[in-house]
Formats: C-alpha cells, structure tokens, sequence
C-alpha cells in the first residue's frame, strides 16, 4: 500500500511538471527584459501651471505596464495605467518618485524600474527690490534648485553690483579710445597736420643741438 501510495504522488509531481515549466516559462528573462524595455520608455516631464503649483506628466503607459505612486496631497498611493498619458499636479519643491510594475499577467507586479521627477523651489528672494531692479541676478531666477540664506545674498549681490562696475568702466574706455580712432579715421588730414608739426618740432630741436655744441 505504501509502495502504490509513492508511486502515484511520484506520477502525480512528473505530470504536473509540463506545467509548472509552461508557466515559469513565460515569464522568463526575455520577457522581463521587454517589459524593462518598456518601462524604461516611459517619459516625466512638468510645467508650471500658476499660483506654485506644476503639472507632471508621464507618457508612453502601455498596456503591459502600471505606475504605483506616492501622493503627499492625500496621503495615499495612487495607481495608473490603462493610457499613453497621464498627469499629475503636485507643488514646488516637491520629489515624486514613480515605481512601474509589470501588468503582464504571466509577470503581473513585478517591479520593473522606479523613476523620479523633482520641481523646483520658489525663489523667494525674486520679489526683493534688488532683483526688481537687476533680474539677470543669478539668484533672482523665481525658480532655483538652491538654497540660499539671507547673508548669501546681499554678499553675492554686492559682488554683482561690483562687477557691473567694473564691467561699465571697462566700456567707458573702450567707448573713448574707438571715439578717438574713429574721429582720426574721418578726419585723417588732422592726422597729416599732426605728423607735418612733430617732423619741425623734431628738426627745430636738433638744429638748436647743433647751434648750441658749435658755440661751445
């Protein structure tokens, strides 16, 4: 009795065994590899939509794939598949990250690739009075992705300012000395005259040498 018993869980485990090989095959390393593929394709991009708040959206959802993220606005993961795209509105400052899962029923839930998206902080230092008056100021962007303190600031700013100077003084004598070329360029008799007074002044000067070494 024993002996019939081991024989047929031995028959039932050889023809299970087809099977259990048809479905582990099917989702084999070929298929992740495509679904990866497809994953990987998936797109994130974001606008700004007014009053500090950004649409994110993701495009290339297929069929064979569905996106599980984390939505800080309700607290709850949120699920999406089923189109090409999909969008989503979060605030600034704020990281998102995407975890794409296979919707394969052979691979169904495996996780496939996370992707992440992070927008900008608002700029607060974009409304001083300084950047009013000097918005090409690196730390006048209304967007940025640093974090600055106050003393940072007005430090980089008078270093700014500085620059302009030096900048507008530079200008200045470039400005005269193209004047000057200009002005002899159009007028080249002044040139003419200029160069005929040095040639007296210079053979003025050595005949005077001259008479001076003969008297004495």
């Amino acid at each position: 009795m024993e002996v019939k018993r081991i024989f047929y869980i031995i028959l039932g485990f050889i023809c299970m065994t087809p099977f259990i090989g048809k479905v582990s095959a099917e989702c084999n390393y070929q298929r992740l590899a495509e679904l990866s593929k497809i994953a990987t394709n998936v797109k994130l991009s974001y606008n700004y939509d007014g009053n500090a708040k950004f649409t994110v959206t993701l495009t290339n959802i297929t069929n064979d794939i569905y996106v599980i993220y984390y939505n800080p606005g309700i607290l709850s993961n949120v699920t999406l598949s089923g189109l090409n795209e999909q969008s989503v509105n979060i605030g600034a400052g704020t990281t998102l990250n995407f975890n794409i899962y296979s919707n394969d029923p052979n691979c169904y839930g495996r996780k496939l690739v996370t992707k992440y998206i992070s927008t900008p902080f608002y700029n607060y230092y974009s409304n001083y009075d300084e950047c009013k008056k000097y918005p090409k100021f690196k730390y006048c962007q209304r967007w940025t992705n640093l974090s600055i303190t106050n003393e940072q600031f007005e430090s980089e700013f008078e270093k700014y300012q500085e620059s302009l100077k030096e900048h507008d003084e530079k200008k200045k004598n470039v400005d005269v000395l193209e004047s000057i070329v200009s002005f002899f360029s159009q007028n080249k008799w002044i040139l003419i005259l200029l160069a005929i007074v040095v040639v007296i002044f210079v053979i003025l000067f050595l005949i005077k040498r001259v008479i001076i070494r003969r008297r004495y």
